[in-house]
């Protein structure tokens, strides 16, 4: 059951973190016999302390597991010729120093989870820990994604909570912090959103990531020479929700991965990037015109959750820029490696 990437995709959408992968063998023997015993992480030191209040080290350890699976797919030998370390640790802080930006603003405005939406939580749990044979069972697929049952609980609390905290900011009748004013949603797309797409192919389990490097190098190439991008981009493109559509994708910086986002805004309309490399594959990425038209039509419909989502995103990142972080020293003890 290890899908990291999954759940912490899925975390702001309130998505239970264990419905992303299938439960785990276990056999009768197994269930009958062995008591499993949880990982048990209480006495390990705090990485890190925001704003004075202790992050503890499970719910660091469950950012930084599920970054590490973006990069090495669960594949120990990933490391073996490559060090992203503090790339990891600095991608962690950025959702963790977010996730604390989310608990904060929800206080500024006085919202808090309800008794009955904590109970609900707790049923979502429930029905997670009723899929497995036995509780031992349940214990072990949380440990092989890194997570406590207290982390868990909190992780889908925040989700809850960011939900929550939305639909106030958003909600008409209690007088919106962030609009739906059409004029504004034209105004934001029309200076800081750009329109993009790639071709993207996947280090899968078992590629040779040499011959898929080639590959790419050999699609550029091509298209260097005249090739028709969306051709080959529905031909051989590995991303889903792009490779049998010509819309691409709408971002504002920071939407994408920086990488990604950097290159997108660094192009001309029209442009073609080379290729890009990054720990789980391949891309080639190009700028597109905005299709004035297709903004026309979804102004009312997705471009005002599109809108709304970024002014939450800017309000977070005014209260991330005023955080005190304090490392303790065993910050810089948890590596790949070293993850317990």
């Amino acid at each position: 059951m290890k899908k990291l990437i999954c759940a912490l995709l899925l975390i702001s959408v309130g998505i239970s973190l264990l419905s992303c992968g299938g439960n785990e063998t276990v056999t009768e023997t197994q269930t009958e016999t062995e008591e499993y015993v949880p990982v048990d992480v209480t006495g390990i030191p705090s990485p890190l302390f925001i704003n004075g209040e202790e992050v503890s080290y499970a719910f660091y350890r469950y950012y930084f597991a599920a970054v590490k699976y973006k990069y090495d797919a669960d594949d120990d030998s990933f490391w073996e010729d490559n060090d992203y370390t503090e790339e990891i640790r600095a991608e962690v802080l950025r959702y963790i120093r977010r996730s604390c930006a989310v608990a904060e603003l929800a206080k500024q405005y006085n919202i808090e989870l309800t008794d009955s939406e904590k109970k609900q939580i707790e049923q979502t749990i429930m029905s997670d820990r009723l899929q497995y044979a036995s509780d031992g069972d349940f214990y072990k697929a949380l440990d092989s994604n890194y997570l406590t049952e207290d982390t868990y609980r909190r992780i889908e609390e925040l989700s809850s909570l960011e939900d929550k905290l939305l639909k106030y900011l958003t909600d008409s009748e209690s007088g919106p912090k962030i609009s739906d004013d059409p004029a504004l949603i034209q105004r934001y797309i029309d200076n800081y959103v750009i329109r993009c797409d790639h071709i993207l192919i996947l280090n899968d389990e078992g590629d040779d990531k040499n011959e898929n490097g080639t590959f790419i190098k050999e699609l550029y190439e091509k298209l260097a020479a005249g090739a028709d991008f969306e051709e080959l981009k529905e031909k051989y493109s590995e991303d889903d929700q792009t490779n049998h559509s010509d819309v691409g994708y709408y971002i504002a910086e920071g939407d994408i991965s920086q990488i990604l986002s950097d290159t997108a805004f660094a192009l001309e309309e029209g442009q073609i990037s080379e290729v890009i490399s990054a720990p789980y594959g391949y891309h080639i990425v190009k700028r597109l015109p905005k299709d004035e038209e297709y903004i026309k039509e979804n102004l009312n419909g997705s471009f005002v959750s599109f809108y709304q989502s970024h002014m939450l995103e800017e309000m977070l990142k005014k209260i991330v820029n005023n955080q005190t972080v304090v490392y303790d020293d065993s910050y810089y003890t948890y590596t790949p490696a070293t993850l317990k």
